[in-house]
C-alpha cells in the first residue's frame, strides 16, 4: 500500500516537472524566434533574466547557436521526465519486469547521455564565446547528467536481466 501510494506522488512530482521543463522549452523557442524575427529586445530577457543582447549585437550566429543549445537541452530533459511518466503509466506490479518498462528505461539512459554530452560542448562553447565577448552566465551541470546515465544504465541493464528470469518463471510454470 505505502509504494503504490509513493509511485502515485512521484507520478505526480514528475508531471509537475514534465509541464515545467515544456513550458520552460516553449517560452525559450517563442523569445528566440520573437528576438530573430520581430524584436531584437526580446534578447534582454530571454528566459528568467538571461541577457544575451550582447551576444546578439557581437554575432546573431553565436546567439543563434547559443539559444539552440539552450533548446536542445531543455528538450532531452523534457523527453526524460516524459519517458518517466510512460514508465509509470505500463508498469504493472504484479509483473514489474517487462520489456516496455526495460527499453524505457535504457531509453532514459541514452538520453541522459545526450544531456550530459550535449551540456559539455555547449559549456565548451558558451566559455570560448565567454572570452570573447560579456554576456550573461549559463551553467549547464552536464557532469550529473552524464553520472546520471551510467546509473540508470546500470539499472537498465538489472531490469533487463530480471525480465529474462520473469520470463523463464513463466515459461517453467
Amino acid at each position: 500500500m505505502k509504494t503504490n501510494r509513493i509511485f502515485s506522488i512521484m507520478n505526480v512530482v514528475s508531471w509537475i516537472v514534465f509541464i515545467g521543463l515544456c513550458i520552460k522549452a516553449g517560452s525559450i523557442i517563442f523569445v528566440a524566434i520573437l528576438s530573430l524575427f520581430v524584436n531584437k529586445s526580446a534578447t534582454e530577457n530571454l528566459y528568467m533574466g538571461m541577457d544575451f543582447s550582447n551576444l546578439y549585437d557581437f554575432s546573431v550566429n553565436h546567439y543563434t547557436f547559443t539559444v539552440l543549445f539552450l533548446i536542445l537541452i531543455t528538450c532531452l530533459k523534457t523527453y526524460i521526465f516524459y519517458l518517466l511518466i510512460k514508465i509509470f503509466k505500463n508498469l504493472n506490479f504484479q509483473k514489474p519486469f517487462a520489456k516496455s518498462i526495460v527499453d524505457l528505461i535504457f531509453k532514459i539512459s541514452y538520453v541522459s547521455l545526450s544531456v550530459g554530452l550535449v551540456g559539455v560542448a555547449a559549456n565548451s562553447y558558451i566559455t570560448w564565446l565567454r572570452s570573447k565577448i560579456f554576456f550573461t552566465s549559463i551553467n549547464i551541470d552536464s557532469s550529473a547528467y552524464i553520472f546520471m546515465a551510467g546509473v540508470v544504465f546500470i539499472i537498465a541493464s538489472l531490469f533487463k536481466r530480471a525480465a529474462e528470469i520473469q520470463s523463464e518463471n513463466d515459461l517453467t510454470i
